[in-house]
């Protein structure tokens, strides 16, 4: 670890003098930002790969927001449905647009939302020539991007054991491989394929290679048919609450960022192996309306139980690890149909929607007895169907969503956003879930994962009492009326969050954070578990100064105190580097942070730099250090290559981790290496 440390040392350090002062703003780093804000709640393994693959395009392809569609626009993560019709009203009814903040003259289009699209579009020309098939092939774009990452550090899963078997069948690498076709906007093709650390490699259970294998096309038939979809793809539709598939924000510093932007259909290029579709999907064109329709056939992992008198599972298995042979024998073992469609309508300010799934499994999931899954879905078939709408007028956006289940169970979403002036916004969302609503698509504006036994109130309020501040604010007041898996009876509970920011410059800001969470948990208490109250409490400070163009400096500070059934402490302190130069072809980011919590109950998360298309936010807890190097290099226009290593070095212990997953030793070290072709 003191060779690591030396080693970085003697690298920034030698760095520091050959800094040049004149360079671009880097999009990565407002990336970093859009994506830190989107991510505050999630932790390593959240599959936000999509967002990260949407903005960092767009980086490179700018959108011409004089020639542009709503497909387009949806992928910048800020537009609404109604904000997005209004732009394209408003250049069609008043010609192209010279500047971002010309914009500021369509309703709802605010400076501050103005100023995060601005690294991602363009103002063009209107008219585009249209290009033949001939046309579109030739000047298709290519690409190949090939990954290798894993651990150095043997863990117990990889060991003989007393017997001499191994419980792991592969080796400790993860490897993967992706190929994107785009033709215009006409045809889109790829496929991915990846095995996980731990899974075999041509052998076993994989003798033909790759543990998961994902393949999509999608195409344009005409201006009716816009998009026809083969293979695997997710939707995403009205405010979550029937379909929404893959990561959807919640609670973060984007307080008034509460409402969704539907995408429809969309090819799936992700490696986690559940949330998508395997079929067909077409969306046809119907005046000012869209009409989706969906046919989905493929196979889950789940926990199946076979006997000569019946078969069944009790669980579906999310990890997407097929390592071992219990993993093994539960990989793709319940059959699943999905079928439904999507349906929208746009007015002037108004978009109205309809969602509709039906799924049926083959064979029964019987869940256990215990009593939190009384209300839950059980059975061989459901259906889910919802109505959405979007209404946006001036200073103010109403939205919302209501929708059942074949069980009867009801489900409601119901938020506004207002902008009342140049200094203060508001964002309000109730939401409620009934304990017996089953939506296994779902995925919307909530506290739990599982959408049902739950009823909230959330608000939240931004500022500017002054030029360079910049106030954020919220509050979500929620509870459950049924027993959950971490409760033991009804619950309720509080959330608060402020965040003011300090703008001085372009060169010094910072910001200061505070937030709490106030939960009712189970606790064992003698032979009985009750619920008792747990508080994690946050303070954070971040200082960000950029002394030249091609240096960034990042420093952070953050405690955690945790009240539970015990009461404990942690702290973080972490410097980043970014370094840019102006005249060599590369990026580097290098972070070294020191930690101290007492247990993983006060555990501390952060987010890294990392390579193209993936993310990292590890858990700091217990003691100890962590360091990171991240280095891009762009070799050519059509070669760039990225490599990282970092490593956990804990003073506190010899063992780190359990079960397979335990490593004999102090330090956990991750390398990854990434390359991309462009042709």
């Amino acid at each position: 670890m003191r060779k690591l440390l030396k080693h970085i040392a003697i690298l920034v350090l030698g760095i520091f003098p050959i800094i040049s002062l004149a360079q671009k703003t880097d999009p990565a780093k407002i990336i970093e930002s859009i994506i830190e804000s989107h991510l505050d709640k999630i932790t390593e393994g959240t599959d936000v790969a999509l967002i990260i693959e949407d903005l960092e395009n767009l980086a490179e392809h700018p959108i011409n927001l004089n020639a542009t569609n709503a497909a387009e626009l949806s992928r910048l993560y800020i537009l609404n449905d109604v904000q997005i019709n209004k732009l394209l009203n408003y250049v069609e009814t008043f010609g192209p647009a010279y500047s971002i903040f010309e914009l500021q003259t369509i309703d709802g289009f605010t400076r501050d939302m103005l100023e995060k699209m601005q690294p991602f579009v363009f103002f063009g020309g209107q008219i585009q020539t249209t290009k033949s098939l001939k046309e579109d092939f030739k000047y298709a774009n290519h690409q190949l991007m090939v990954r290798g990452l894993g651990y150095l550090q043997e863990t117990r899963g990889y060991k003989p054991k007393t017997d001499g078997s191994v419980p792991f069948e592969g080796n400790r690498f993860r490897y993967y491989t992706r190929y994107n076709f785009a033709a215009s906007n006409k045809i889109s093709a790829g496929f991915t394929a990846e095995k996980d650390p731990g899974e075999a490699f041509f052998k076993g259970s994989n003798k033909h290679g790759f543990d998961y294998n994902s393949a999509h096309l999608s195409f344009k038939l005409n201006n009716t048919f816009e998009n026809i979809s083969l293979g695997d793809y997710i939707i995403r539709a009205g405010q979550g609450l029937v379909l929404w598939q893959g990561y959807t924000s919640g609670k973060s510093e984007d307080v008034l960022g509460i409402s969704k932007t539907g995408q429809g259909v969309r090819g799936y290029t992700s490696v986690d192996e559940n949330l998508y579709f395997r079929g067909t999907a077409t969306t046809i064109k119907i005046g000012d309306g869209k009409l989706s329709l969906f046919y989905s056939r493929k196979n889950r992992d789940g926990n199946s139980v076979e006997s000569d008198s019946s078969s069944y599972f009790t669980n579906l298995q999310t990890s997407g690890y097929h390592r071992t042979k219990n993993e093994i024998e539960d990989e793709k073992s319940v059959g699943s149909i999905n079928i439904g469609g999507v349906f929208s309508w746009n007015f002037k300010n108004l978009k109205l929607g309809a969602t509709f799934v039906h799924q049926k499994f083959d064979k029964p999931y019987i869940r256990s007895t215990q009593l939190y899954n009384l209300f839950r879905f059980s059975g061989t078939e459901n259906y889910t169907g919802g109505v959405d709408y979007l209404f946006s007028k001036g200073k103010y956006q109403l939205f919302g969503e209501a929708a059942f289940s074949k069980s009867k169970g009801k489900a409601f979403v119901q938020g506004a956003v207002a902008h009342l002036n140049d200094q203060l916004h508001f964002s309000l969302l109730f939401r409620h879930f009934d304990k017996d609503y089953h939506a296994l698509w779902a995925n919307t504006f909530a506290e739990g994962s599982n959408i049902s036994n739950e009823s909230g109130l959330y608000f939240g309020a931004k500022f500017f009492p002054e030029k360079f501040i910049t106030l954020l604010a919220y509050s979500d007041i929620y509870q459950s009326n049924w027993i959950n898996y971490t409760t033991a009876g009804p619950t309720k509970n509080w959330d608060i969050f402020t965040q003011l920011n300090f703008h001085f410059s372009e060169q010094f800001n910072f910001y200061i954070r505070f937030k709490s969470e106030e939960k009712e948990q189970k606790f064992k208490a003698d032979k009985l578990y009750v619920n008792l109250p747990e508080r994690i409490q946050k303070t954070r400070v971040h200082f960000q100064y950029k002394p030249s163009e091609t240096l960034t400096l990042k420093t952070r500070l953050e405690h955690v105190n945790y009240n539970g059934n015990r009461h404990e402490n942690g702290y973080l302190i972490f410097q980043d580097f970014q370094y840019s130069p102006l005249n060599f072809p590369i990026n580097l980011s290098a972070r070294l942070a020191y930690f101290n919590t007492e247990s993983y109950e006060s555990r501390i998360y952060a987010y890294e730099n990392d390579i193209l298309y993936t993310f990292s936010i590890p858990a700091y807890y217990g003691q100890g250090f962590r360091t990171y190097l991240n280095l891009k290099c762009t070799i050519s226009r059509k070669i760039e290559c990225w490599l990282k290593l970092a490593n956990t070095h804990w003073t506190d212990r010899d063992i780190i981790s359990s079960g397979y997953n335990e490593i004999n030793g102090s330090n956990k070290t991750e390398l990854k290496f990434q390359l991309r072709l462009k042709f």
